[in-house]
């Protein structure tokens, strides 16, 4: 037992310093957490057998996913092995860059004004890419099994700006399609007005358009779907740390979209996939609008 006592002073000292440790480790964590990032990965090109091992993200010494949406902080790598794969990045120094097996590993560097309040809608983007629905077969000429159904903007009438080049998707009916907005009331005067063969259109809402209209998609079998629309020349100002949050304008743009569609009560949800819409051939803003097409929407 005697033996024992000058072991204590060391105990305690080993003691305190664990503590120590406890205490200061959820600090650590935090800030890890609010570390500012420095771009987002906005495209892979993967096998779909292990793609784990074809890239990932090398972070202080750990190997991180790659997923689309997903932050990247200065310092990491982003590291392709596979010859065939590639991770597409945006980040505040390199823009848009495809890193293949050729240019791995790429080194992130910088940081983004205002990206930590940022990430949670590039993670939203993510998750659009996430568990995809099938494809399914369809006619564009002739008549499909499917009831012409139109699902965006069915919460409440659309507020939209005039002089916005709407864009609109819908499921079913028969090809092709006629697309007006036009004054409401039987005979109302047509606004503007597009055919389609597939099952989206885009229309210009004229820049003289003022109060409620009617936004109506017709097939070929003569059956029709409306949805309400009120001309409004001030949508809600969307807020300055998400173009100062995103690495690219295109970002940017979906990020905005989704930025209006999560505002309740639900009456922005076309003039937000016109943005999507506007940022041209961009995979987010591609995939945001299918899935509204489709019937998604965020969480309010």
């Amino acid at each position: 037992m005697t033996r024992a006592a000058p072991l204590l002073p060391a105990l305690r000292h080993a003691l305190a310093a664990l503590l120590v440790l406890v205490a200061v480790m959820p600090a650590m964590a935090r800030d890890a957490d609010m570390r500012t990032p420095a771009g987002y990965i906005v495209g892979m090109e993967l096998p779909a057998t292990d793609p784990g091992m074809a890239a990932h993200v090398q972070r202080e010494g750990q190997k991180m996913p790659v997923q689309i949406g997903g932050a990247l902080f200065d310092g990491d790598e982003v590291v392709v092995r596979d010859a065939g794969a590639a991770v597409t990045i945006e980040t505040v120094n390199d823009r848009q860059l495809r890193v293949d097996a050729t240019h791995s590993p790429h080194r992130v560097t910088g940081a983004l004004p205002s990206g930590g309040r940022f990430s949670a809608l590039a993670a939203m983007i993510g998750e659009l890419f996430e568990s995809k629905p099938a494809a399914r077969t369809v006619n564009l000429i002739g008549r499909n099994d499917e009831t012409l159904r139109l699902q965006m903007g069915r919460g409440a009438a659309q507020r939209m700006v005039p002089g916005t080049r709407l864009w609109l998707g819908w499921q079913g009916g028969a090809a092709p399609f006629t697309i007006e907005i036009r004054a409401p009331g039987e005979g109302g005067a047509v606004l503007s007005a597009t055919p389609a063969t597939g099952r989206s259109a885009a229309l210009t809402l004229p820049s003289t358009a003022s109060g409620p209209l009617v936004l109506e998609v017709r097939d070929s079998a003569d059956e029709a779907v409306q949805v309400g629309l009120l001309a409004q020349a001030d949508p809600p100002p969307v807020p300055a740390w998400i173009s100062e949050g995103a690495p690219t304008p295109a970002f940017g743009q979906v990020a905005s979209a989704l930025w209006l569609l999560e505002r309740k009560p639900a009456e922005w949800d076309l003039q937000a996939a016109a943005l999507a819409a506007d940022a041209g051939h961009y995979a987010a803003a591609e995939e945001l609008l299918r899935r509204l097409a489709e019937g998604w929407k965020p969480k309010r």
